[in-house]
């Protein structure tokens, strides 16, 4: 076949549209469009893979947590079937009873010789079948303190007078989250205590129809925090016999703050000759700290 004479060829690579789209340009749109559905199909392929992947993830990891908290948080019943998580049951002591005017305060010494759990606990003031104070409570890994009951009214002054714990939640302190439980409650439960005077109701002088005992004191919170409360169980010895207990209560204490107490109360305690306050707070609980809010305006 004769070319014509008039015919031209044209070298495609070196066409240039007049809107300024080379060939190759166009050659690639051709190609995209020809593969669209092949794109779209892989991506939703690679979006369910890659949402399956963190959906996997996501309940490993919930499923690790959940069962490591419940394998923490353990009653006494459940210890029985795992050697390795055995713990000592709690050391109740006979509980106190002391008279103030018409009424009685209570105390029972517990102790908690575990040093790698803490408990929780319901319990109950009994006087025979009558109930008298319920409440919860909770102690911490080798811990020894009072539970109190103040202001009850009881018959038969100190007869039957008894103290049931009702139910007990054993807790393992997470080893990785509190790696070393003595420095941890040392650094939180750093309050200083200083000018600890007590005046029994003869020479306190706030009055001559009422006796009241008077207990004045300096506490420092030593600690890097803040707390919404801190309970203080007061404790008044003649030696090592206790004759009397109360409680106060510290409310917003901050981190470095320092506070003046002066409490009364009535009651015959002339012959006490030493006194012990003592923090009752669980550290181990995080409402317990008063979250930073900066300085007001």
């Amino acid at each position: 076949m004769k070319k014509d004479k008039n015919y031209n060829e044209i070298d495609l690579k070196n066409y240039k549209d007049s809107s300024g789209v080379s060939l190759r340009e166009m050659n690639f749109g051709l190609w995209i469009s020809e593969n669209r559905r092949r794109f779209i199909k892989l991506t939703i392929i690679f979006l369910i893979l890659l949402s399956a992947g963190f959906f996997i993830y996501s309940s490993y990891n919930y499923f690790i947590y959940f069962f490591s908290n419940q394998a923490d948080k353990l009653t006494t019943d459940s210890f029985l079937s795992s050697p390795r998580k055995v713990v000592t049951n709690l050391e109740v002591g006979a509980p106190s009873v002391f008279k103030i005017e018409e009424r009685f305060d209570l105390a029972v010494l517990l102790k908690n010789p575990n040093d790698k759990f803490l408990a929780n606990f319901n319990y109950c003031f009994k006087q025979g079948e009558q109930e008298l104070d319920c409440k919860k409570n909770f102690i911490l890994p080798g811990e020894e303190k009072y539970i109190l009951a103040l202001g009850q009214t009881i018959k038969n002054d100190q007869e039957n007078v008894a103290f049931v714990i009702k139910d007990i939640f054993w807790q393992r302190i997470n080893a990785h989250q509190i790696p070393n439980w003595s420095n941890f409650l040392a650094e939180r439960l750093n309050f200083s205590f200083a000018d600890i005077n007590f005046a029994t109701a003869n020479n306190s002088g706030l009055s001559e129809k009422i006796g009241l005992n008077t207990l004045e004191f300096n506490i420092n919170n030593l600690s890097p925090y803040s707390y919404y409360e801190v309970p203080l169980n007061i404790l008044l010895y003649n030696g090592s016999e206790l004759l009397g207990v109360h409680q106060y209560l510290l409310t917003r204490f901050l981190t470095g703050e320092s506070r003046n107490v002066k409490i009364s109360w009535p009651g015959n305690l002339t012959t006490v000759n030493r006194s012990e306050i003592k923090p009752d707070l669980n550290i181990t609980e995080s409402g317990v700290y008063l979250k930073y809010q900066g300085r007001q305006p």
